[in-house]
């Protein structure tokens, strides 16, 4: 049977400040930020059918609800066709249909809400508020900023922000990396996961991350107090330190410890090491100084802290590389 290619466009202006949902099934999600007011959604859809005709009219059946209002623009599956039921009844009818992609472009500081099921989803230059839930697909969200509010079942999610956030996380079987010039507010929970966080912590509000059997390792320059609440807990840390406690309760402090983060897990580690994220744009005018090389000792040393267990492979690749 052959397949025919169908496309829908929806356009609808929701001003900078607007809201827009999209819900989808077993699509590539892709979201582009825009300096306009309006948003505009495109759709499509690959389906099986006898003739030009028919596809046609299976089409009209598949084509995504539209709901527009001031300010507002909610898109999502047609009654009948969402989900796993919706597949079945298609195949009964002797066709196959699927929504191939889904391409979206609204105003950068839009209220944005995505749901979608067996999707990829990838959002870049958002800053507003970002609500998403994701079953079963991996999640990106590039050159964000704002609040960002995330339930993910069996995905990873990979967070690079360029401005701050407060993101708020829950995760269930898959691993999360998240990296921002600053965390205004951190909640994060996880099952199974690994966590990762790279970036400067609030000292303005308490931060949270709870796992189960997955790891945390927070890369900060700034200065931290870390709570450990975990009996199978290890720490590790490759900055300067003070640790306090004992057994099940310990706290880690860096610096000054002026940002709270409370760690709870059942097996999880914690791991601290030093922010990957480059520095600010130098002047053009001013060139930077060139590093010098580590001398024999220095290396030595380095990489006697290694063998000791003191720091890890990658804190030790650091110390060598800017000295090198």
């Amino acid at each position: 049977m052959p397949t025919f290619r169908r496309v829908q466009d929806i356009d609808h202006e929701i001003g900078p400040d607007g809201a827009l949902s999209l819900a989808v099934t077993s699509a590539d999600v892709r979201l582009t930020a825009t300096a306009g007011a309006s948003a505009r959604v495109r759709a499509t859809f690959e389906i099986g059918a006898a003739s030009d005709q028919e596809a046609d009219e299976a089409f009209e059946t598949l084509r995504l609800s539209v709901h527009a209002a001031d300010g507002t623009l909610a898109v999502d599956e047609p009654d009948g066709h969402r989900g796993l039921g919706g597949a079945i009844s298609r195949l009964l009818a002797g066709r196959t249909a699927e929504l191939y992609g889904v391409e979206v472009e609204a105003p950068a500081g839009c209220r944005l809400e995505v749901r979608v099921v067996s999707s990829d989803v990838q959002a870049s230059g958002f800053n507003g508020s970002q609500h998403v839930q994701s079953v079963s697909g991996d999640l990106r969200l590039i050159g964000a900023g704002g609040d960002l509010d995330i339930d993910s079942v069996s995905g990873d999610v990979s967070l690079r922000a360029i401005a701050p956030v407060s993101l708020t996380m829950n995760n269930v079987s898959g691993d999360l990396s998240a990296q921002a010039p600053t965390f205004e507010h951190l909640r994060i929970q996880s099952v199974s996961g690994d966590v990762s966080v790279d970036g400067e912590l609030s000292a303005e509000t308490p931060h949270a991350v709870d796992t189960v059997s997955g790891d945390f390792r927070l890369a900060s320059g700034s200065g931290i107090t870390v709570a450990v609440r975990g009996m199978s807990t290890d720490i590790h840390s490759a900055l300067p330190h003070r640790l306090d406690g004992r057994a099940d309760r310990r706290r880690l402090v860096l610096g000054d410890g002026a940002a709270t983060v409370a760690f709870n897990s059942m097996s999880g580690d914690l791991a601290v090491t030093r922010s990957r994220q480059r520095p600010g744009p130098v002047e053009a005018s001013v060139a930077p100084a060139a590093p010098a090389a580590p001398t024999a000792d220095e290396r030595s040393e380095i990489l006697g802290a290694l063998e000791r267990g003191e720091i890890d492979v990658d804190e030790a690749m650091h110390r060598l590389g800017d000295r090198a």
